[in-house]
């Protein structure tokens, strides 16, 4: 629960007696907001001189329309002062400071604020890849001089926008993506959205564009930005939710034209479209879908609050609603750690993206907890149709770091769930309505090393409604040419079926007339031994007491066998393995194995950037201690809900060696000796 605390140093904090600025941090304050603290400003701020906050919680300015400009509600950060929203030393992706502003307009917001980034995913390796960040930057009027400020003169390419090595093929170079061209646009002085004082043109760039920053200024140079292992400062003006181009999207006027056969058209700068445009919820094989690339958005958070987008398809009426009920919604997605890779002859290729996809306006496929956007976070956005949409981002803004239940009202303070019990344990509320043949359940496989590190998964999803086989009405598909785990499409009666070849991240088959048919199931990974372990999901949800019909999913070896998957169980093995299958429910005579899948343990392990504990399903909750390598105990938190992975909190910018200790509430403990 989110403590309404705040700790102040120096004696300058004060409210005023006008309305326009409730909050006054004077000349030389120090105000510190420590993490998991909301502090409540019912009108303006202002600041003065070398003032500084320190924000590594919750700040919320909530300001009401006079009518009167000499009343009007304003925040002013003086140039002088610092507002700096923190970005934990400890766990920087997923613990960081939030700034929420509401009813103050645009005119009123003068001064910038530091926002400390650290981010979730590194797209693309560290070593050699020209790969970009994508990334949003959530500031009104955010300049070319701005963005260079931030990783020093020299690194990025913002002069040079000739059609060649030097200019626009520059691995410095940096762009923005242009919905309505279907390409990407350079930043760059007097280029196609900026003046020649680096000015955007609002007509191209506001704070939900979505950019694709270099990290180094040569192939196999050293980078000059790391984004997940290192902290780095976005200076801006916040935006006011008052101006609607700030904070809404038309999800209209994208690209209509031809990409030619299989991208082989060639965009303005003669760019083949297949070198560099992707389409996770669409096939490439034998030919590109007739929608491939088409009716797909790309844009940014604009906010420097999370978003919360589970329900922007689902219409919710009065305190529920978040103004959103985008119909034709098909999916979301973004691209996590991987190899996001561009070199100048051979275009782009790019790693799985987090998925997610919806039936009956609800998420019930792939990735169903990853409907939360962080700031600086940029994402795609498929519609099914053509059919004009607006996206509105005001009433999706949320503080924690997961979705509100349904049921609870929407605000950016609501709780996980409608009790602070139930949110303790993170027990998820029933979903709304869906109709029966809209249901969606699912198994997700998962490949862990030996370490315990994520490498790749997949996703099987049934639905009474869901087509089986390779079609174009099959909606809950996603792809990704870049796989360690992945089915392929199954022919009616089951298998492989040869003619089509794309690698699927998410399939579905009908739950009915695919019923104990096989999906088939193939690793390429020959590196080390790993683990599969496996998670039951439905109506988007998982399920630790399996799918509520009673039937089941199985996993079918390489020796033919049949295993039950329970969620949160595992099976070790290792080498690639072409002969597998998934199924939903055990065809008739199949022979269950003699070596069952394993039930969960609690494991510490290593995910993305950061360690996280993953816990048993029979652990119902847990503390976890971190001690240094000399047995001082650095930190210790209990009562931790074990329905996700819990993050533990180390300083990952330090190079040390840390011992984790897990402890069950009936006693059980895990330990680990783990090298940041």
């Amino acid at each position: 629960m989110i403590k309404k605390l705040f700790l102040l140093n120096l004696g300058f904090f004060s409210s005023m007696g006008f309305s326009q600025v409730l909050t006054y941090v004077g000349n030389s304050a120090l105000v510190t907001i420590q993490p998991q603290t909301l502090v409540y400003n019912g009108g303006g701020l202002q600041t003065a001189a070398s003032a500084i906050v320190n924000n590594s919680g919750n700040v919320m300015i909530r300001g009401t329309a006079t009518g009167n400009d000499g009343t009007e509600p304003r925040i002013t950060i003086d140039p002088l002062s610092t507002f700096r929203i923190v970005s934990s030393n400890t766990n920087g992706a997923a613990d960081y400071g939030q700034l929420y502003i509401t009813g103050v307009s645009q005119t009123n917001i003068t001064g910038k604020v530091s926002k400390e980034y650290r981010a979730e995913y590194l797209n693309g390796n560290t070593t050699t890849n020209t790969g970009r960040q994508q990334i949003g930057l959530p500031f009104y009027n955010f300049t070319i001089p701005e963005l260079v400020s931030v990783f020093g003169a020299g690194n990025l390419n913002v002069t040079n926008t000739a059609n060649n090595s030097a200019g626009r093929f520059n691995v410095a170079s940096a762009f923005w993506w242009n919905n309505a061209r279907a390409r990407f646009d350079q930043i760059a002085y007097s280029g196609t959205a900026y003046d020649a004082a680096g000015n955007p043109n609002a007509s191209f760039i506001n704070p939900m564009t979505y950019y694709i920053l270099p990290r180094r200024t040569a192939a196999s140079t050293t980078a000059f930005w790391n984004p997940s292992g290192e902290t780095k400062t976005f200076v801006g003006t916040p935006v006011s939710d008052m101006t609607t181009s700030n904070v809404q999207l038309s999800l209209s006027g994208g690209y209509t034209g031809s990409f030619g056969v299989n991208g082989n058209s060639a965009n303005f700068f003669g760019e083949r479209y297949y070198s560099y445009l992707d389409d996770p919820f669409g096939t490439k094989t034998p030919n590109w879908s007739a929608d491939y690339g088409l009716n797909l958005y790309q844009m940014s958070n604009p906010f420097l609050t999370n978003l919360d987008l589970k329900y922007i398809a689902q219409g919710e009426t009065g305190n529920l609603s978040d103004g959103n009920t985008i119909t034709n919604l098909e999916g979301i997605a973004y691209y996590t750690t991987g190899n996001v890779a561009w070199a100048i002859r051979t275009g782009s290729t790019y790693s799985t993206a987090l998925m997610v996809k919806l039936s009956s306006g609800v998420f019930q496929a792939g990735d169903t907890n990853a409907t939360v956007i962080r700031p600086l976070g940029a994402f795609m956005v498929k519609l099914s149709s053509a059919t004009a949409q607006t996206i509105n981002f005001n009433g999706t803004r949320r503080f924690k770091y997961s979705s509100r239940a349904a049921g609870v009202d929407n605000s950016v303070t609501a709780a996980r769930n409608t009790s602070s019990s139930t949110e303790q344990e993170g027990e998820p509320q029933s979903l709304i309505d869906i109709p029966a043949d809209k249901i969606v359940k699912q198994v997700a496989v998962v490949m862990y090393d030996s370490e315990g590190d994520e490498l790749d998964r997949t996703y099987y999803a049934v639905s009474p409604s869901a087509v089986t086989g390779f079609s174009s009405l099959a909606k809950l598909q996603g792809y990704s040419p870049d796989k360690k785990i992945f089915t392929k499409e199954e022919k009616y009666d089951g298998g492989l079926d040869a003619n089509y070849n794309d690698k699927l991240y998410i399939n579905e088959a009908n739950e009915i007339d695919f019923k104990s048919k096989q999906i088939p199931l193939y690793i390429d990974f020959a590196d080390e031994p790993y683990q599969l372990k496996f998670e039951v999901y439905e109506k988007g949800e998982r399920v630790a007491d399996g799918l509520s019909n009673g039937n089941s999913f199985y996993f079918k070896n390489a020796d033919g066998q049949f295993v039950k998957i329970v969620d949160g169980d595992s099976i070790a093995m290792n080498g690639s393995q072409q002969n597998l299958g998934l199924y939903y429910e055990m065809p008739a005579g199949g022979t269950l194995g003699t070596d069952n899948a394993t039930k969960a343990q609690t494991i510490i392990a290593k995910k993305d950037s950061q360690w996280v504990v993953r816990f048993a399903k029979d652990w119902k909750n847990a503390s976890v201690e971190v001690y240094s390598a000399a047995g001082q105990l650095l930190n210790s938190k209990s009562q931790i809900s074990t329905g996700t992975d819990y993050t533990i909190p180390l300083n990952y910018q330090a190079k040390s060696v840390f011992v984790v200790k897990a402890i069950s509430d009936k006693g059980e403990v895990v330990i680990k000796k783990i090298i940041n």
